[in-house]
């Protein structure tokens, strides 16, 4: 027994060799800086970039209402141009992207007008019995919503990128000139004072084709005045006509 005692305590005492894995954590704890910073900058580089995506998202916004136009609801719209195919598009509802540079815009009204027509004194309109009518005429005349009839009036009407109601009245002037002279040939002064409706339809039906080509419709004629001019010129030879009818007329009466 004291045998073996002895040999054990002669044997030689082995140590454990250490961990290498907790060796190795330990020598990167001790060879790494302090974490402190790298969370906080870890912690500002998200809010950074939401800061800049929602400013970006702002500008954005805003650079698009400058260029986007909405038509009102009495109005259309003619675009021009474009930055690779150049065309023309109507837009009648809603709104388009213009960019300066590449598009050009036409505004066309679609509101109903009302435009009076006066042929008094020396303009005064000559009738079927030649005697002489004091007039005043009322149109009331529009642009359709339709692409055929925005195009046509924003290429035979505009001015300045946009239509007045002064172009569309020196448009249907000279038109309605012409048609009520040429109604009233057919119609004594009785005539047209006593069936107004009936002279208005004419005078109508003789325009109505002609505004189409520059992209105007008619909607209603209304006469509020018909009365006998007294600018007779007795070296006329139709004003002496006139002249001459009007007096025995008188007379008779």
């Amino acid at each position: 027994m004291l045998y073996w005692l002895t040999f054990l305590q002669a044997l030689p005492t082995a140590e454990l060799p250490a961990s290498p894995r907790t060796d190795t954590k330990a020598a990167v704890l001790a060879e790494s800086p302090p974490l402190v910073m790298g969370n906080l900058g870890g912690l500002l580089f998200f809010p950074g970039v939401i800061a800049g995506i929602v400013i970006l998202l702002l500008l954005s916004i805003w650079a698009y209402t400058r260029v986007y136009v909405i038509t009102p609801n009495n109005e259309a719209f003619v675009r021009t141009g474009g930055i690779f195919v150049k065309k023309k598009t109507v837009i009648l509802n809603g709104g388009c992207i213009v960019l300066p540079g590449f598009h050009e815009l036409t505004r066309v009204p679609l509101r109903e007008i009302s435009i009076d027509v006066e042929r008094t004194g020396k303009l005064a309109v000559r009738t079927q019995d030649y005697l002489r009518a004091d007039m005043r005429v009322t149109f009331y005349v529009c642009i359709n919503a339709t692409e055929e009839d925005v195009l046509t009036a924003a290429a035979r009407l505009s001015q300045n990128n946009r239509i007045t109601p002064e172009d569309i009245k020196n448009a249907l002037e000279k038109r309605a000139d012409d048609a009520i002279r040429a109604a009233a040939k057919h119609k004594s002064l009785a005539e047209i004072d006593s069936d107004k409706l009936g002279f208005a339809q004419e005078v109508l039906n003789l325009m109505q084709q002609d505004l189409q080509k520059v992209g105007l419709t008619l909607n209603n004629i209304a006469i509020s005045e018909v009365q006998e001019s007294d600018t007779y010129d007795e070296n006329n030879f139709f004003d002496a006509q006139g002249v001459r009818l009007r007096t025995e007329t008188i007379q008779r009466s």
